[in-house]
């Protein structure tokens, strides 16, 4: 037996040990999941982007869906709690299989620029896949049409599950009762479940009165621009060389300010929490929920 075939056999072992509470059947007659993604982009509004990210990943467009869960990415974990939870379509914010391709692609044209993706023997595409079909789930990815016309909610998403929601400045600055940085980086990790994802460097003693919330990635010139707009600035990821060490700087030579961040996915569950809730108005006939995949990283001792 080969090694993908063990693999693949693992992961398809762990889709059928899912306990999660079922979704609630609203009993009336089931829609196709091309037919959800129809009512969806409707719903959404905007001009469609075509050329992007978004469609299905895996799956049958023409499945009957019992149940939808959000996600920020869908992992293994996710699909099998969805699995258990009735929920046979996933809608995820990130690639399924890793790459922007979501797994094998083509080779890209003469001269046109190639993404990294994943082999077509892939062990781990192929058993994430295998399982996928062996469940009956079907994943969409909606990723550039979502944040075109609701970013604000991933931002707000965040904000409301660290409690810092009630006074919002502009799109992603907030107003919170005085605190320090280290006590601000102890809040976070309690309030979001965080393990080994949390990194925080700058002043840890500053005073927080108000702070910048960017789930997913911070770019560099969004950072330069408008770190000295709060006392922490609070980031899905970042690139090292370009952020983290610039925190660093500033700190060295005496700002008093932190940079935190938390890791992408952990960053981004919260909004996609807030898509459920918008899903669950434009499908009332459909049961929603959202499915976190939480903090990856897990932390060492000693």
């Amino acid at each position: 037996m080969s090694r993908i075939d063990i693999s693949r056999r693992r992961f398809v072992q762990l889709a059928g040990t899912a306990a999660a509470a079922p979704l609630a059947s609203h009993g009336a007659e089931p829609l196709s999941a091309n037919a959800i993604v129809v009512r969806l982009r409707a719903e959404l509004g905007g001009d469609w982007i075509t050329d992007g990210n978004d469609g299905f990943k895996a799956g049958a467009p023409d499945t009957p869906i019992r149940g939808i869960a959000t996600t920020a990415m869908a992992t293994v974990d996710v699909l099998r709690r969805a699995a258990g939870a009735g929920a046979n379509l996933i809608v995820t914010l990130e690639p399924t299989f890793f790459g922007r391709n979501d797994g094998p692609a083509p080779p890209a044209p003469p001269g046109a620029r190639a993404f990294p993706a994943l082999r077509e023997n892939d062990p781990v595409y192929r058993a994430k896949k295998k399982l996928i079909e062996h469940r009956g789930l079907v994943v969409f990815r909606l990723h550039d049409n979502w944040l075109a016309q609701k970013r604000a909610e991933m931002t707000a998403g965040l904000a409301e599950s660290l409690g810092w929601g009630e006074r919002r400045l502009d799109d992603a600055l907030y107003e919170i009762p005085a605190t320090s940085a280290e006590e601000a980086v102890a809040h976070v990790r309690a309030k979001l479940g965080l393990r080994g994802g949390l990194r925080a460097v700058g002043d840890r003693k500053a005073t927080v009165r108000r702070v910048l919330l960017y789930p997913g990635f911070l770019d560099a010139q969004t950072m330069w621009k408008r770190y000295r707009d709060a006392d922490l600035t609070l980031a899905g990821e970042v690139r090292e060389w370009e952020n983290t060490c610039y925190a660093a700087d500033a700190f060295t030579a005496g700002e008093k300010r932190a940079l935190v961040t938390i890791g992408r996915v952990a960053s981004q569950d919260p909004g996609m929490r807030r898509c459920a809730e918008w899903l669950a108005t434009v499908l009332p006939e459909t049961p929603v929920r959202s499915i976190p995949a939480g903090d990856l990283y897990w932390r060492s001792v000693g």
